[in-house]
């Protein structure tokens, strides 16, 4: 059984493709056969990943696959599989990483036709991912925003779903908004089963000596509105964006170095919670929390020190 897990946010920009391609990586990494599938018009994971399709490749689109499901025309996904295992290539235990690429054409069509068909075809990609159960044991889904109507078809199959936020106060807000969104998935896909909300991943994130009054506004806000944030966040680093524009992820490209490092760790937090219900989970602190902790532990060593 293929567990599905979406990264999903209410706007663009705070980190959804680095998160989903470093999360089907890292699992890939430990030994599970994993798809990665980009359901964005912009097609980022695919380039992530060191797809891009040109003209010639429009076949390959998951945007055409779903036109024909939206308009009731039986398809399969199966000749549109991407293999990109060789990316595990020299690296001990590795599994299968595979991907569904995106291309913008087809996927604004699709993104058109499924918005004209409302609930009634939102199960689309559930429906479609049903053939290849076997052959995966977990897809990752990078979702476009949240007011499209490719956001709810992805949802409406996934049966775990993360948001991410940066430093800043309106991503808060609009995680907020997504953790709701999630929650009530039920209600707007014809009663499919939503998927389990997995918490908050602050991305982008700097070292708590450099915090600024927003960044240390924001830790707390996760807190304090129930995001369940992470206790790993991603910090700034441009061997991240780096890692993109190679089609390396960072996990894989810099495993033994902090962003590697702190994928993984975010990953084993993922899985974690995937197997705890909520009120068992580990729970990042409010920054109030860490500074005050930071200080007595300086205290501390100051009159160790004396």
């Amino acid at each position: 059984m293929v567990e599905k897990i979406a990264v999903a946010s209410q706007k663009g920009g705070p980190g959804k493709t680095t998160t989903t391609v470093n999360l089907g990586a890292g699992l890939a990494l430990s030994g599970a056969r994993v798809l990665v599938v980009d359901i964005e018009p912009q097609a980022q994971a695919g380039i992530a990943l060191g797809h891009r399709l040109s003209e010639n490749d429009l076949g390959m689109s998951l945007g055409w696959k779903l036109q024909a499901a939206a308009q009731g025309v039986s398809t399969s996904l199966r000749d549109i599989v991407l293999d990109c295992s060789h990316l595990l290539a020299h690296r001990t235990g590795g599994g299968r990483l595979c991907l569904l690429a995106s291309e913008q054409a087809t996927m604004a069509n699709a993104q058109h036709i499924l918005h004209a068909a409302g609930k009634e075809r939102v199960h689309v990609l559930r429906t479609l991912l049903e053939e290849l159960e076997d052959d995966f044991d977990y897809a990752v889904f990078d979702t476009p925003p949240a007011v499209q109507a490719l956001n709810g078809v992805a949802l409406a199959a996934a049966d775990y779903a993360l948001t991410v936020c940066l430093p800043k106060h309106a991503t808060v807000e609009g995680a907020v908004t997504m953790r709701q969104t999630i929650r009530h998935v039920g209600t707007h896909t014809n009663g499919l089963p939503g998927p389990k909300y997995l918490g908050a991943l602050l991305n982008m994130s700097t070292p708590l000596r450099e915090w600024s009054i927003e960044e240390i506004e924001v830790r707390n806000l996760l807190v304090d509105t129930g995001l369940a944030p992470f206790v790993t966040d991603i910090r700034q680093d441009t061997r991240i964006s780096r890692s993109y524009s190679s089609g390396m992820p960072a996990v894989l490209g810099f495993a033994r170095h902090a962003p590697g490092k702190q994928y993984a760790s975010f990953l084993q937090e993922v899985l974690d919670r995937m197997d705890l219900p909520e009120e068992e989970w580990t729970v990042a602190p409010s920054a109030d929390e860490m500074i005050e902790a930071a200080e007595a532990k300086k205290i501390a060593k100051e009159m160790t020190v004396v």
